[in-house]
Parts: C-alpha cells; structure tokens; sequence
C-alpha cells in the first residue's frame, strides 16, 4: 500500500507542477500580489484532497465537507487541464518542424497566451460542468434474462443492481435517495450491490445519513452486498460493521440461498491480499460449496478472469469497478485492461454484467459512461 501511495503522490504532484507552470506563463501576472493569490489558491485546490483525508478525516463538521468538495473536484480540472495543455504543447511542438498555424498568433504572443489560457480555462469549465450534471443524472435500465430453473421452486426474480456508490458528504444523499426512489418503483425481490458502497469513515456517512438512507432500502430477500477495493481503503472492518448495521448484508466469500431457489454468492475482494494480506477463494472454491440443481448469481466487483466463472457454470456475474473510466478519455484504458468494461456480455452459459457505477470516485463528474442502477428481470425456464 505505502508503494501505491508514493506511485500516486509523484504522479499527482508532477502533473500538478506541470498545468502550474504552464498557467503561470499563460497568465504572467505582472502583480506579486496577483501571483502570490493564485498560488495560494492553485496549492489550496491541489492539495484539499489529501489534506481532508489525512488530517481532517476525524474532523464531523462543514470544514471536512468543503475541503474533500474542493479536492475532488481538482480531480477533474486537472485532467482535463493537462489533456489541454498538452494539445497545445504538442501543436506548438509539430509547428516548429511543420508551420501550419496562422502567423498572426506570434505577432502578439503574450496576448495569444493569455487568450489561450482563458480559453483552456472556459473549456475545461464547461466540460466538467456538463460531467457533474450528468453524474447526477441516474438511469434505471432493465435488463430481461432467461436463466435455467434447474429444480428451483421460483418462475422469476426481479433484482435491483447497482455498484461504486462511493458514498461521502460529495456522493451523499442525493444518490441514496435516487437509488431508494428507483427501488420502491421497482419493487425487487432483492437488491445486489456490487461493491464500493462507501469511501469514507463511518463518523461521517452516520454524520450525513447515509445510515438513515441505507435502512431505506426494502426487498423480499433483502439487500446484499460485497466488498470492493474502497472497503478495504477506508478500513474494511468498520465498513462491514457500518453496513451490516444498516441493512445491507456484507457477503464476504459466502453463499446464501433465497426462497430454497436461487443461490447467491458474494465473492471477496482481491484488494484483501495488498491491503488486509489476507487472501480469498478461487471460483472454483466458491461453486464447489453450492448446489449444482440451483441457479447461482455471483458478486465479484472487480471483472478479471471471465473465463474461470463461465468454466464453473455461473449462471450471473455482477460486478462494476471500472466505471468505464468515469472520465474521458479513461475509458479507451479500462477497455483495453477489462474484457468487459462496461455492460452485458455472455460467455457459454454465463450472463456477465459490469457496471459503470451509479456513484463516482474522486470527482463527482463522469464523462463517457452513465451513472445507472440496472433493474434485472430474469425468467427461470
């Protein structure tokens, strides 16, 4: 984990460096004041983040809330600040060999940079607006599948899907209460969730009422859930503990059956090795504990190795994770990391689904994917 960290602080840090820089030319302030202000406040924006959760994580007031708003929203400003700047400096780079842009742009370059940063500014401005808009604009899908009854006793089950909530004070209630306006339309027989349900510490879901929210959530044969990557980030015990609390019911390489018919299998994680150096099942283990005459449903949020689940005769993977890169242009890497990164793929017998989330990580912006909760209506023939 303490690698993961340092990878990511040099990573953040350079690119950071990088777009102030490049702004610091762009704009030239000729007032020291002017410069100083900017300053203070590109180094308040870039640093809110890790500032909140290293040291105001057991801070449970506004404070915590306006510096994590802050830093996640810096989050998307800077990639698409860079994505620009790069353009820009790669342009000016293929000029230098190959001139193709207009002259009159270098008879007043000063004047040509500050326009452009203004410009890169308005760009980068509207992009991400439209990004939180759209993260905020959540989509029930239905989904129609016909699974084999084998010797089950039910003719159908109705399911409400979703994954990455990510729940903060940044996704916090607006999604909850989305997600239990979708549930009471669709009345589900049970409700799966596939991960990364929280991103934060109990103290401050229970401060904004996500537990309130969460005790909400009503089906026939209950609401289940597994652990994702994040669970273990935030301390994996106190999420389980703040879960199981409040109606949702942690599967952590367990299997329940519902109404004698339907087995449901809750896969853990693979952050438990890096994170708790605890290990988890293979497939194989988990299937080998289940009936072979009774549809199986796994939950594995993170959709590595589709083949070792079709091998085992699976009849439905759920999993999300990748959020389908959340934001442009993100998603061309989860395509090429993940056989399926994003919506329904069958392989043999097995029905996999990956979800793009109903929440985001980091920034509440996603650009490129939708922020869905999938309502699956399956028959059992």
């Amino acid at each position: 984990m303490a690698i993961f960290f340092t990878i990511f602080l040099l990573v953040y840090g350079s690119a950071n460096f990088y777009v102030y820089v490049r702004a610091m030319q762009a704009f030239q302030f000729h007032s020291l004041y002017a410069k100083l202000l900017f300053s203070a406040l590109f180094i308040l924006a870039a640093s809110s983040y890790i500032l909140t959760k290293s040291l105001l994580s057991n801070v449970n007031s506004i404070l915590y809330d306006t510096f994590l708003w802050i830093g996640s929203f810096w989050f998307a400003f800077l990639l698409y600040f860079i994505l620009s700047i790069l353009i820009i400096d790669l342009s000016m780079l293929v000029h230098r060999f190959f001139p193709f842009l207009p002259q009159f742009l270098f008879q007043d370059y000063a004047k040509t940079k500050l326009l452009t940063g203004l410009g890169v500014l308005l760009l980068v401005f509207i992009t991400v607006t439209y990004g939180y808009f759209n993260a905020n604009n959540i989509k029930l899908k239905t989904i129609q599948l016909s699974i084999q009854k084998k010797n089950s006793s039910l003719d159908s089950l109705n399911i409400l899907y979703f994954s990455d909530a990510h729940f903060t004070p940044v996704n916090n209630g607006r999604i909850a209460k989305k997600i239990i306006e979708l549930a009471e339309e669709v009345k589900p027989d049970i409700i799966l969730i596939g991960g990364d349900v929280i991103d934060d510490k109990s103290n401050q879901l229970k401060r904004i009422g996500i537990d309130t929210e969460l005790r909400l959530l009503k089906a026939k044969y209950g609401v289940y859930t597994i652990n994702g990557n994040h669970e273990f980030i935030v301390n994996v015990n106190d999420a389980d503990k703040f879960l199981n609390e409040n109606n949702v019911k942690v599967l952590r390489d367990s299997m329940i059956t519902i109404a004698n018919s339907v087995q449901i299998i809750g896969r853990e994680d693979g952050s438990i090795v890096g994170f708790a150096h605890g290990k988890r099942k293979s497939v194989a283990e988990l299937i080998a504990a289940a009936r072979k005459d009774l549809p199986i449903i796994l939950l594995d949020h993170q959709p590595f190795h589709l083949a070792e689940t079709a091998a085992e005769n699976v009849d439905l993977q759920l999993s999300g994770h990748t959020h389908h890169g959340q934001m442009w242009p993100f998603n061309f890497i989860t395509k090429m990391i993940y056989e399926l990164s994003w919506g329904y793929k069958k392989i043999n017998n097995t029905n996999f689904y990956v979800s793009s989330g109903v929440g985001t990580w980091g920034p509440p912006v996603k650009i490129g994917s939708d922020a869905e909760v999938i309502n699956f209506k399956i028959e059992f023939k």
